[in-house]
This record gives C-alpha cells, sequence and structure tokens, in this order.
C-alpha cells in the first residue's frame, strides 16, 4: 500500500468534504468505510460517495445535529432519507444539487480492527471493509462490490474473508446464503462497470470469483 492516499480515486468535492467532516468533533467517533475507503488506500477504482460508519451504541447518535451541522457548512444539503439496511440516514452534500455528492451516516456492528488515519483522515482498516463488504455480497451485491471483492482477494483468502464477516457479524452470518450469492451476478450484470484503474473486465472478473469458490469448495470437502 501506498504511504499516502490515492486521491486520484475521487473528485475535488468529496476530498474536501471528507476532510471538512472528519475534522470536525461532530464525527469523532466516525470512520470512512465502504468502497471509497478502500479505493483511497489502495486505488483500484473511482468512488463516488461518502460513507461515515460508528459503533456508537444504537441511538446515541443525534441525527439532529448532524442534520445542523452539515446545513450550516454546505451550501446544499437534502432533507435526510432513512437507509434501507441498518440505522442510519442518507444525505446529499455539496454545492447544489447537481455538484453534490451522496453521504451516509450509518451505526454498524463493534469494528473488529482499530481505525487507521492517513493524512488526516480516519478510515476503517482493510480487514474491516472486507468484512463489511462480505456482509453486502451476503444481501446481494453490486457490481461494484464484487469489483472490490475481487481485489481483496490479492490480500485475503476466501476463507479468510469468510472469517473476516463471521467474526464481525456472528448473529447474521449465513455461510450457505453467503457462498449462495458469492457467484450471484445477475443484478450486477445489468449496473454500470466501475471506472477501473487497474484495467480489469467485468467478464473477468466474474470468472475469478467463480474460480475462487470452486477452489474453496474444492479444499474444503
Amino acid at each position: 500500500m501506498s504511504s499516502g492516499l490515492y486521491w486520484n480515486t475521487v473528485i475535488g468535492i468529496l476530498k474536501e468534504s471528507l476532510f471538512l467532516l472528519l475534522s470536525n468533533p461532530q464525527f469523532a467517533e466516525f470512520r470512512l468505510v465502504g468502497g471509497t475507503s478502500l479505493s483511497l488506500q489502495i486505488g483500484h477504482r473511482l468512488s463516488v460517495d461518502i460513507d461515515l460508519f460508528s459503533d456508537l451504541p444504537y441511538g446515541t447518535i443525534d441525527f439532529e445535529q448532524i442534520y445542523q451541522f452539515l446545513n450550516r457548512n454546505f451550501p446544499y444539503v437534502s432533507p435526510p432519507t432513512k437507509a434501507p439496511i441498518g440505522f442510519g440516514k442518507s444525505y446529499l452534500i455539496g454545492k447544489d444539487p447537481v455538484n453534490s455528492i451522496k453521504l451516509d451516516v450509518y451505526h454498524t456492528e463493534p469494528f473488529l480492527e482499530n481505525s487507521i488515519e492517513i493524512e488526516g483522515i480516519r478510515l476503517a482498516s482493510i480487514g474491516e471493509i472486507a468484512a463489511m463488504k462480505m456482509d453486502v455480497i451476503q444481501r446481494g451485491g453490486r457490481k461494484k462490490d464484487f469489483w472490490d471483492i475481487h481485489e481483496l482477494l490479492c490480500k485475503y483468502s476466501l476463507e479468510q474473508l469468510i472469517e473476516l464477516h463471521q467474526k464481525k457479524y456472528p448473529y447474521i452470518h449465513d455461510k450457505e446464503l453467503l457462498f449462495q450469492n458469492f457467484n450471484e451476478f445477475s443484478r450486477a450484470d445489468d449496473e454500470p462497470d466501475p471506472i477501473c484503474l487497474r484495467g480489469k473486465y467485468w467478464e473477468l472478473i466474474k470468472l475469478d470469483l467463480i474460480e475462487a469458490k470452486e477452489d474453496f469448495q474444492k479444499n474444503n470437502n
């Protein structure tokens, strides 16, 4: 991994917003997770939104204060929308409706690992992101999630990825469902490709993920 962050993976307004958010005490208990955190750390694809997660006890995040902070600091803030999964809210923040980015503010299960700080940005570790990406896959992955998992397979075996998910989400971990959805590409096939900085192709990514699953099953029978 580079000693710094891969800022070429995000647009300027996202970078500026990230510094503003994470430098404020309002977000002291939050860290950047998801594809943007992974892209900034390993530089594999472009990413366009901000996911800030905290493992504070459920019900203790003051979303009204967060909304007030956003309105004081951004010319445009959309009304918050409840996230479809988990406990959190989503916003569009920026200069205006056109020049804006999506911000998700969520509760999460207790973090497995400490956050890391690079260039003043507080990030989830790659292992933490891997566990969370596998959870998305268990629930039905998008193309960008499979893209990220493919990149994570350069660092972790499939067995290690499954173990990370089980460790972070012991109460909802479903190995059979996770296996089933690890190669469930029907939804992702209809989505646009992420802008990849590794020169990867979707059809080859799918083949590699199918092979990874087959190899795991052969080695564990």
